[in-house]
Order: C-alpha cells, then sequence, then structure tokens
C-alpha cells in the first residue's frame, strides 16, 4: 500500500495552457492599456450623488399620484342583474304554477325547522309569527306526555354533560 501524503506528490494536476509564457507580456500589456483607457470614460457622477440619492427617491415616491382603479365587474351591476333574474324568475313560478296554491301546509316541516334553526331566532320573534287564534288553538296544559318517551328523547338529544350541568346550577 502507497502512502498518500504531500511530500510524495510527483505530479500537481495543473497543467499550463500551451504558448501562455510566450505570449504572457503581449496579454499584461493590453490588459493595462485597457485600464488606461477605460479610467477616462467620459461618464462622472455629480458631487454627494450617493448622499442625497436615498431624498431623491422618498421625494419621488411621496409625490406620486394615487391612481384611480376602476373595477370591470361592478357588485352593483350584478346585484342589479341578479335581482332582476331572481324577479322574473319568482314571477313566472307564480303565474304559471296555478296548479297548487301556496300553504303552510304545502311547505315540508323539515324545511320549516332548518330555517327556525338556522336563523337563530328568539322567543318575541318565535311570538311574532303567531296569532292569538293560533296561541288559543294549541292546548299546551293538556298534553300528556309518556314518561318513557320523554326520557328516550333526552337521552337522544340532550349530551350528559350539559344535564349534570344544569342540575348543578
Amino acid at each position: 500500500m502507497k502512502k498518500n501524503s504531500l511530500n510524495n506528490i510527483s505530479k500537481t494536476g495543473f497543467k499550463v495552457p500551451k504558448n501562455y509564457f510566450e505570449a504572457f507580456e503581449d496579454t499584461l500589456l493590453s490588459e493595462l492599456k485597457l485600464k488606461e483607457t477605460s479610467a477616462n470614460s467620459g461618464f462622472k457622477v455629480p458631487e454627494n450623488y450617493f448622499e442625497t440619492l436615498d431624498n431623491k427617491f422618498l421625494k419621488a415616491i411621496e409625490a406620486e399620484k394615487e391612481v384611480k382603479v376602476i373595477s370591470l365587474f361592478s357588485w352593483k351591476k350584478i346585484v342589479y342583474a341578479t335581482s332582476i333574474a331572481a324577479s322574473v324568475l319568482i314571477m313566472f313560478s307564480v303565474l304559471y304554477n296555478k296548479n297548487e296554491p301556496l300553504s303552510v301546509d304545502s311547505i315540508e316541516t323539515a324545511s320549516i325547522e332548518n330555517y327556525i334553526l338556522t336563523e337563530e331566532l328568539g322567543s318575541n320573534e318565535m311570538a311574532s309569527l303567531f296569532t292569538n287564534e293560533d296561541l288559543s288553538n294549541i292546548n299546551f296544559i293538556n298534553n300528556n306526555f309518556n314518561s318513557e318517551n320523554l326520557e328516550n328523547y333526552i337521552l337522544d338529544n340532550l349530551e350528559i354533560e350539559e344535564i349534570i350541568n344544569t342540575n348543578n346550577n
């Protein structure tokens, strides 16, 4: 096994291009001439240019006027168009649907329940929906509920933690 150390290296791995040393003097002189001619390029930086550059930028930014943006789609126009379309649709559905009169009985109970649950109506709003005749026709007191049905309803619809919290309060 041959030891690899810096003292035993016979080849460096670097090569000099052909005719490098013969053309070195010409290359060096051409570089020097280029530096001499580029020193007088004809462009000069004004005095204190870089010190005042930040202030010039800030003044230019402050001087910019706010541009008015005109959107392609106006929300007012969209609302007008949809309201006209909805009113025409309702008009046609009312005029051409004469077979079935509209009533509370024709509306599904599930949709009414869903509306009441999602709108989060309070007791005052619920009371305003009923007339005195409607309330007098409902017999709240004479309803006899089976204790078994009540127990099943409570177990199915209420969480145990809610029952415990209401009993503790």
